[in-house]
């Protein structure tokens, strides 16, 4: 890293800014961020929706199952809950004295009003503790009779074990010879308000229109669904609508599964035997209380979900859905049409953003090289950047071309070379301090130039000085000195600030040696083309000076003031005193800027001790030697001549450029 560019890196504080150790190109970042991001997120997407897809669809799946399995709980419960509901009911009326039990016509009409109020129940009776049991049971859909009957043969047990309940419940499913079907009982124990054991409340509740309700399911939804006992005996199918079995003697009084001619119920325990197997729960518990069966019934695979059911009696009873493989293959085929076409979208998206990647790097690879040719401050030769269809990157090109169109136009009038000494120190314009220094001071002036420009238009004359300034610029940096200002035809420079300069006065020296050089074939080739021809003159002054910042807030400049710029200044007027007719120019400077010198190799004469215009005393002043023109006519005293006469310094040859 260059001088400069660390010290364009320093901050307004002195202190190097921190870089880091470990630097990527934009090329490289746009390429693995847009790639790695596109990818990440796409990528993510993918998985995230590939995930969710495959979870809604076995939610949906499940959700469908569920759904149905509800509905048939819900009926389940809404055909069987009533009759609790109705059995508990009447107990209460009983022990409040709302119905009288020894009066059976009442009885009875209390007990098909009962029936009346609830469609789901078949039959509902009272069984006295005497073994009187009255029966209101259905004839009809809309029609009900009441009926004395004998006790049941197990009236004895059953008083036994109603005695001893403490609250209805349910028992297993018992055979009815007079309907000829199996019912589902409940049974509550009726006491009086002292507690003297009356008799029971026996409620019961036919399968038949459960049956009918798995039917609508099985057609409305495309499962298969019915109610289990236990393992073998179904409780509800829609295979039993309008189907009548002769259940006698059978414990329980139950069709089984080989009754019913279902090939799909009958495949439940295919696989596997009767037992729990819980199904994988993905679905934040819905399957929790869900078994898991599978079974092929000819050339179908089944999947089979199961779901316990309790409250009605001592053994939970099994609610069974079953659907075809394929609607669960088909809905998970989708999901895997859709993967392959998110990793599709995947590759595409990725090739897209290192293709997009790639052109924007380009673009601010372009503003970066660009911005980082700044660091030279030669902002002649960094490019204008060409515009963007992207925004941002457009609106970056517009400022920055602003940017360096000023920045030319800056260094028209702004000492690059004091500009580049000043970053190389590290100062910047709030540290600058004024400060006592020993420069050399230089001042030149074109003789006898208003008469020279009368003869030339505007154009002309700022053609001729503009190369003339070009010329003298040249050879006072090219040993390291300051051009200060241009004032009118004269150039004010110096030597020794803003850099520590130990041989001030010798650049010095050997810079107005080239000028001199320079001047003297510029007056030749002008004479011999016939075209205005300059003559100069050239004062330098060593001495104690104020450096540092001098101005407003507004404007400031970098400069020098002080007696030893006056002494320059007026070194030089004399020159017009001292100088041969015959000579381009003539080059002036003080005894302390030659002591100052010592054998620098510029051929100096004495031409002795003179007066200058605003200060006291006598000035020894030595004139350069170029070996073709002396002093004219010396007022003081001559002495001797160091250096070489006939040195020829080299004349720096500059194109003049102009801002763009």
């Amino acid at each position: 890293m260059s001088e400069t560019t660390q010290a364009l890196e320093r901050p307004a504080g002195g202190c190097p800014i921190r870089r880091s150790a470990v630097r990527v190109s934009i090329a490289t970042a746009l390429l693995l961020g847009f790639g790695t991001l596109v990818l990440v997120a796409v990528a993510s997407v993918l998985i995230l929706g590939f995930s969710t897809s495959t979870r809604n669809t076995a939610a949906l799946l499940t959700d469908k199952v569920i759904l149905a399995m509800d509905g048939m709980t819900v009926r389940v419960r809404a055909q069987l809950d009533p009759a609790q509901y109705q059995a508990e009911f009447l107990v209460a009326s009983i022990q409040r004295g709302e119905i009288d039990t020894s009066d059976e016509t009442r009885l009875g009409q209390n007990l098909r009003s009962a029936l009346a109020a609830s469609p789901q129940i078949t039959a509902v009776s009272f069984l006295s503790a005497d073994s009187h049991w009255t029966v209101a049971r259905r004839t009809g859909p809309n029609d009900a009779e009441v009926i004395t009957m004998p006790p049941p043969p197990n009236s004895d047990f059953l008083m036994q074990e109603m005695k001893a309940a403490p609250v209805a419940r349910w028992v297993d499913p018992v055979w009815s010879e007079e309907e000829g079907t199996s019912f589902l009982t409940v049974r509550a124990p009726v006491r009086s308000k002292s507690g003297k054991f009356l008799g029971a409340v026996l409620v019961g509740v036919s399968f038949a229109d459960l049956s009918g309700f798995l039917g609508e399911l099985d057609s409305s939804q495309g499962v298969t669904a019915f109610i289990l006992f236990d393992a073998d005996h179904v409780l509800a199918h829609p295979a039993l609508i309008g189907r009548t079995f002769n259940l006698a003697g059978r414990n329980p009084p139950l069709p089984t599964l080989s009754d019913l001619g279902d090939p799909v119920a009958a495949g439940i325990w295919q696989r596997q035997p009767p037992g729990r197997v819980v199904a994988r729960d993905g679905m934040g518990g819905k399957l929790r209380d869900l078994d898991f069966r599978q079974a092929s019934v000819g050339d179908v695979d089944y999947v089979y979900l199961l779901r316990d059911l309790s409250g009605y009696g001592a053994q939970n009873w099994t609610l069974v859905m079953a659907l075809p493989q394929r609607e669960v293959d088909q809905e998970i085929r989708r999901v895997r049409w859709f993967g392959l076409g998110g990793v599709a979208i995947l590759l595409v998206s990725v090739a897209l953003s290192l293709i997009l990647g790639k052109t924007i790097s380009r673009q601010i690879r372009g503003l970066s090289h660009a911005a980082s040719s700044l660091r030279d401050l030669d902002f002649h030769a960094v490019p204008y950047l060409p515009d963007s269809r992207l925004r941002e990157l457009s609106d970056a090109a517009a400022a920055f071309n602003t940017m360096l169109t000023g920045l030319r136009w800056f260094e028209s009038y702004v000492p690059k070379a004091l500009v580049l000494r000043l970053i190389r120190r590290g100062d910047h314009a709030g540290s600058i301090l004024s400060e006592e220094r020993d420069v050399t001071v230089m001042f030149t002036d074109i003789k006898g130039f208003s008469t020279l420009a009368q003869n030339m238009t505007p154009a002309q004359t700022a053609s001729l000085l503009n190369e003339h300034f070009t010329l003298l610029s040249a050879c006072i940096e090219a040993e390291g000195g300051t051009v200060d200002k241009f004032i009118g035809d004269a150039v004010m420079a110096f030597w020794g600030a803003p850099d520590e300069q130990a041989d001030h006065a010798a650049r010095a020296l050997r810079a107005a040696a080239a000028i001199n050089r320079c001047i003297r074939q510029s007056y030749d080739e002008a004479v011999a083309q016939g075209r205005p021809a300059i003559r100069l003159r050239v004062g330098i002054h060593s001495g104690p000076v104020v450096v540092g910042n001098i101005g407003t807030s507004s404007r400031i400049n970098y400069t020098i003031v002080g007696d030893t710029v006056n002494a320059a200044a007026r070194l030089e007027a004399l020159g017009a005193d001292l100088a041969d007719p015959a000579a381009a120019c003539i080059v002036l400077a003080s005894a302390d800027t030659v002591d100052a010198a010592a054998d620098c190799g510029v051929p100096m004469t004495d031409v002795g001790e003179f007066s200058l215009r605003g200060r006291t005393g006598q000035v020894r002043v030595w004139q350069l030697a170029d070996g073709l023109h002396g002093p004219r006519e010396p007022v003081g005293p001559t002495g001797q001549t160091i250096g070489e006469p006939g040195l020829e310094p080299a004349c720096p040859q500059l194109p003049i450029t102009t801002p763009s």
